[in-house]
């Protein structure tokens, strides 16, 4: 007995990504995939309520600062790490304000500050961003800015065609 386990789509209802029926779908599907996308954006100061078990071995990038203006810090992660909780650990750690003239975006008195007050006012972690040779960047919405940007650049979310509808590249 052959027992087929991927779904079937015939091939004739499939449309190509040029068709004015495909191209009009592209732009709604596009706002929806990013306001859904900023939607699911975890808050740094609070725990997160999702994982995202990362299962190679790979390395991932810390903004010092909004935009990278500061520099970052790199940390290895290991098969199994959750991506989510080693960066709300990471985040929510004190900062030694005597060594750093960097803006806080929270506030200025510099008492207690944390490392995700640099981020900018409202910092959120959107998703990642992981390159093919095992480097992790996290993708930042801050909903206070209106800004998504990803270590010293701003970020775009990228749709593809699959052929029956637009989806999310790179995930």
């Amino acid at each position: 007995m052959n027992l087929k386990t991927e779904a079937s789509v015939v091939p004739a209802l499939l449309i190509p990504e040029e068709a004015p029926q495909a191209q009009k779908e592209k732009k709604g599907s596009l706002q929806t995939i990013t306001d859904l996308r900023r939607a699911q954006a975890w808050e740094l100061a609070r725990w997160p309520l999702a994982k995202n078990v990362h299962w190679d071995r790979g390395r991932i990038h810390l903004p010092r600062s909004y935009l990278s203006r500061d520099g970052e810090d790199t940390r290895t992660v290991h098969p199994g790490t959750d991506l989510n909780q080693l960066v709300h650990h990471y985040y929510i750690e004190e900062v030694d304000t005597k060594w750093n003239d960097w803006v806080n975006y929270v506030h200025m008195d510099k008492v207690v500050a944390k490392r995700h007050e640099y981020l900018g006012p409202s910092p959120r972690v959107a998703g990642y961003f992981v390159g093919v040779d095992g480097e992790i960047f996290i993708k930042w919405w801050d909903s206070f800015l209106s800004d998504q940007w990803m270590g010293n650049q701003k970020w775009e979310v990228e749709i593809a065609w699959n052929g029956e509808k637009w989806i999310e590249k790179n995930a």
